[in-house]
């Protein structure tokens, strides 16, 4: 069978004769005529003998290209061969910053092509000397490497001794922020620090009066609650810290709200049993804050409107616990508990057993003393209150405590009492005691 004969023009057969043809170019040879040549005088600028001046203006345009282009193959291994001595100790600060400059730069544009150079770049703002300083700059870098903590590629094993060596000099509010991310996106990591990371935390907590530290901080021991696990041997200083921080309002909230999410964990049940023995114990009698913080947990978790159901604590198990708070002379801990009990009787006194009647009796005894000797307007009056709210139960027949021994306190205190409860003093005394 005869071949077709080629429908290829003359024109088209001396075209490949010379080599014109034309091609249809492929991604690689786009790729290659996209990339920006790093070229012998740009690292001429870059070399010492161009002086301190000159080398940071061409950094600086080398940083503007880092950003827009992609550079040659090799081509950021050769800048940095040109600047490294730029990072040396007796160098002064702005031409270190310069290259830190450059070295986040080059990290955000040529990021997908650095490879292992990620590990070889983090290695160098971890080892810098002096360690304590040009902080934010080299921050700067890391946040850069990490995606702002999201990424840890090439990282992995010593993304953990890192975070704990940086918090004994750099633990920022914007540090801080990075961590939340990497706890959220690399927590398997960092499990072998969690313990001393949490411990570092919580000791900024307890010391520093800027509350975004506080906030950013609070962000950070959620995220370990809620995306690693809060270590046991971290719990005490954990309560404690919200404990305190707590009682600073715009943060009651976020730590009733954290609180709950570890009193729902397996650590549920230690953490209102560590809550009961910050109260009993003598070392914190002087600290009202952290006092008042632990009954407010403890009776919202245990009886408050958001309580959990899970925890099977009695109120008979940790009132004694409030009885033994009160040796604390700050009545903002007096307050507090005749808040916690004031709720506990209005929604489970119907309720409640002889036992726990009796350890609320002993509260309101101690109460009653308390505010004779001294005491605000404000708790006298909430204590009478919580006084009227059992006069309530008793006359629905629904208290199940010692009536003598309450009307007893009542009687104390008989002429600051209103009329009415007065009146049912005398009812009951007249039942008891009928005249002859």
């Amino acid at each position: 069978m005869n071949k077709q004969p080629s429908k290829e023009s003359l024109k088209d057969k001396l075209k490949g004769v010379f080599g014109l043809t034309s091609r249809i170019p492929t991604k690689q040879t786009e790729s290659k005529t996209s990339e920006f040549i790093i070229t012998s005088d740009v690292l001429k600028e870059l070399a010492p003998e161009s002086g301190l001046s000159n080398r940071i203006r061409a950094i600086n345009h080398v940083c503007d290209l880092a950003k827009s282009k992609k550079f040659e193959e090799h081509a950021v291994e050769a800048l940095w061969k040109a600047v490294e001595d730029m990072m040396q100790p007796e160098q002064p600060p702005e031409a270190r910053h310069a290259v830190l400059l450059l070295l986040r730069a080059i990290i955000q544009g040529q990021g997908e092509r650095l490879g292992p150079l990620r590990a070889y770049f983090f290695k160098i703002i971890w080892d810098y000397q002096p360690c304590n300083e040009d902080l934010p700059e080299r921050l700067g870098v890391f946040k850069a490497l990490t995606e702002n903590g999201k990424d840890v590629t090439y990282l992995e094993d010593e993304i953990a001794r890192f975070v704990v060596v940086w918090m004994e000099t750099g633990l920022t509010a914007d540090f801080l922020h990075v961590l939340v991310n990497l706890v959220k996106f690399n927590s398997c990591y960092l499990d072998q620090n969690v313990s001393l990371m949490v411990q570092k935390i919580c000791l900024l907590c307890n010391r520093t009066t800027s509350s975004t530290d506080i906030e950013v901080a609070l962000q950070v021991l959620d995220a370990v609650v809620c995306y690693n696990c809060l270590p046991s041997d971290s719990l005490t200083i954990f309560i404690i810290t919200l404990c305190r921080t707590v009682n600073v309002k715009e943060f009651c909230e976020s730590c009733w709200k954290l609180m709950r999410k570890v009193l729902g964990t397996h650590l549920g049940h230690s953490a209102i049993y560590t809550m009961c023995r910050i109260m009993e114990e003598r070392a914190y009698t002087e600290d009202a804050a952290l006092l008042r913080g632990a009954v407010f947990f403890v009776g919202m978790a245990l009886w408050g409107a958001h309580r959990l159901p899970a925890l099977k604590n009695t109120p008979t198990l940790v009132l004694p616990s409030f009885y033994k708070a009160m040796n604390c002379a700050n009545e903002v801990v007096s307050y507090e508990i005749v808040l916690s009990v004031t709720r506990l009787i209005k929604k489970y006194g119907k309720e409640l057993q002889v036992v726990t009647w009796d350890i609320l009796l002993a509260i309101i005894e101690r109460l009653l003393q308390q505010i004779q000797s001294s005491g605000s307007p404000e708790l006298k009056s909430i204590v009478f209150e919580l006084l009227s709210t059992v006069e309530e139960l008793y006359e629905q027949n629904d208290y199940h405590g010692s009536t003598e021994r309450f009307f007893s306190l009542v009687e104390k205190c008989a002429e600051k009492r209103p009329d009415a409860s007065v009146l049912t003093l005398i009812s009951y005394r007249a039942t008891v005691h009928p005249s002859c």
